[in-house]
């Protein structure tokens, strides 16, 4: 191995072997020499070291580099510079990472060949010549969510790879998937063994002596179908904001379920101490009520979403990554009044509003929640003596004679949002499921789009000018947007008509994403990301009358890039046109003139 003992991070590493020596690319962002524009490419021409009048190494070197795309993105402008007889093996290895189309006859002597795989691993094989010169494994690890199933993969001679395609199991069969084909499933089990172990007779402690949060979260985390509802609010909050955790945040993530966010409050060794120190005196009901409210922000159903008396959820999300991707899926924020939390697109909330109309003398909201629900359900998996303890001094304090309405009112409103918490991420049920699990969906049928978002999405494309009738929809030629025309005009209106759009998807080479691709008589107009705000903007669309949600600063400029392509030139042959005028329409005819 290489000598670099100063303690700083280097570019590359090598490391000299029996049979063969290994270059590592340590980080690929780091480039010491100012004047190399590519020198990933560099590097690679460097470990071939064949052709351009390189000397042949004497050894067989093995590279393995950690390349991150925006350093493709570099170096594929610095290699768009050069013409294709010009190309070293650096450059057509780049160029097959970054996946750019070649165009044009290619002249270059290094070739790419023999490429297998999925979107997420490749293999190939680089040649020179005609002269296979080195295999090649590609690794692509943001195709894949670590919340999803591991997909199997055998690497066999030559470096030659086969994968099962990636999947993305929807909500409804979330609780069955097998942990230990998840990542972050299989990471959570181990971070729980790893902490019980470090502590000396877990099971032990007395719970009903001292208030703990932390044992708590550790006791519900045991619990299979817990853990299970906890990674969900996780891939769902992956879903709606189009993005995958990297390690990084996914031990973000857990270190708040289980200690919140004290690692950014106070040193490790306080932590006991902040616990006993908001232990209940029992010199009060509003006193204790307040300890309990501290205390619970390191319960992991308020911290994974920053809520806590002293957590600012807002502020929180715009420095925490974790928060910034959870707090969207705030169940609190989309609470849907029903009784079914295993059916994504059913309410779920009615029973924890019901649970607080519950007389005092006929038990309490946690108590009343708990009756109503399975017990082998994900609920009474969750439930602890802290939570008891936190339900008691709510009904302890609501019997205070001297409680202010304004205080009891808030104090209601804080513990409604605590048991709907607990009880969502208990069964993994997110804000927005329903558009979660349809935006799953899609994904699983594409090409053909679920039947649930047909019509809306044709609303949100070509909404009618007069959705109680079969009218058609109409789109302005020379208003500045392409906004379809609805209802009454004031001034007169040249328009054309749009026909209903054939809708399909295609997912193909984009990862998770899918593209919503519109045509008309067979003739592709455009092509769309459909996406969480898309789907979700055309969800508010009902019974032909388009919707609008706090989404449609995201979806507009889309929708009009849509509607826009309408207008093209090359689509408006045998187009129909009309004049809108006040509530009606006047057909126009277009008149050919014969050249002579």
């Amino acid at each position: 191995m290489s000598e670099l003992e100063e303690g700083l991070a280097h570019r590359i590493y090598d490391y000299e072997g029996t049979l063969a020596d290994l270059v590592v690319v340590n980080d690929a962002t780091i480039n010491l020499e100012a004047s190399n524009r590519a020198p990933l490419i560099s590097d690679i021409d460097r470990v071939v070291g064949v052709g351009m009048g390189a000397v042949p190494p004497s050894r067989s070197r093995h590279l393995m580099a950690c390349v991150n795309r925006g350093v493709l993105v570099e170096e594929m402008s610095e290699s768009r510079l050069r013409d294709s007889q010009d190309w070293t093996a650096g450059d057509v290895l780049v160029r097959w990472l970054y996946g750019s189309p070649l165009t044009g006859p290619i002249q270059s002597s290094w070739q790419v060949t023999g490429v297998t795989g999925q979107d997420f691993v490749r293999s190939a094989r680089l040649s020179h010549m005609g002269e296979h010169v080195a295999n090649v494994l590609a690794v692509f690890v943001d195709e894949c969510s670590l919340f999803e199933e591991r997909p199997a993969i055998t690497i066999g001679a030559d470096s030659h790879v086969s994968a099962e395609e990636y999947r993305i199991v929807p909500l409804a069969q979330r609780p069955e998937m097998e942990a230990s084909r998840t990542p972050a499933a299989d990471l959570l089990v181990n971070v729980l063994k790893a902490v019980e172990e470090s502590v000396d007779n877990p099971r032990e402690h007395a719970l009903e002596t001292v208030v703990d949060p932390l044992g708590a979260n550790l006791q519900s985390l045991r619990s299979p179908l817990v853990r299970s509802g906890l990674l969900t609010m996780a891939r769902s909050a992956e879903l709606m904001s189009a993005t995958r955790m990297t390690y990084r945040e996914l031990w973000g993530f857990l270190t708040r379920a289980l200690v919140g966010d004290a690692p950014s409050r106070m040193p490790r060794e306080h932590l006991g101490e902040f616990v006993m120190a908001n232990q209940p005196s029992g010199l009060g009901a509003e006193e204790d009520f307040e300890r309990m409210r501290i205390l619970s922000a390191l319960r992991f159903n308020q911290s994974i979403f920053g809520a806590g008396e002293r957590s600012a959820a807002p502020d929180g999300s715009m420095r925490d990554p974790v928060l910034k991707l959870l707090i969207p899926v705030d169940p609190v924020s989309d609470a849907v009044p029903g009784s079914n939390p295993d059916a994504p697109g059913e309410g779920w909330a009615t029973r924890i509003s019901d649970a607080f109309g519950v007389h005092a003398s006929d038990g309490t909201p946690l108590q009343s929640l708990l009756d109503s629900a399975a017990e082998d359900g994900p609920l009474h998996a969750v439930v602890t003596d802290f939570d008891r303890r936190l339900d008691d001094a709510f009904c302890q304090l609501l019997q205070s004679p001297h409680l202010k309405d304004e205080k009891r009112l808030e104090a209601t409103g804080w513990y409604g949002a605590y048991l709907t918490r607990l009880y969502a991420v208990s069964h993994g049920i997110c804000a927005f499921r329903r558009e979660v699990d349809l935006l799953i969906r899609t994904w699983v049928q594409s090409p053909h789009l679920p039947d649930d978002l047909k019509s809306p999405l044709r609303t949100l494309i070509r909404p009618k000018r007069n959705p109680t009738e079969s009218g058609s929809s109409l789109l302005p030629l020379f208003d500045s947007r392409t906004e379809p025309i609805t209802g009454r005009t004031a001034t007169p209106k040249l328009a054309v008509r749009v026909r209903e759009p054939e809708l399909s998807t295609n997912r193909q080479g984009q990862g998770e994403q899918v593209l919503l691709v519109i045509g008309t008589d067979g003739t592709t107009m455009s092509r769309v990301s459909l996406d969480f705000p898309l789907i979700r903007e055309a969800l508010a669309c009902v019974d032909d009358h388009i919707g609008v949600t706090d989404l449609i600063d995201v979806t507009a400029p889309r929708l009009e890039r849509v509607r826009a392509s309408r207008l093209l030139s090359s689509h408006l042959h045998g187009a129909e046109f009309c004049l809108a005028d006040g509530d009606s329409e006047v057909q126009i005819t277009q008149r050919y003139r014969k050249e002579s």
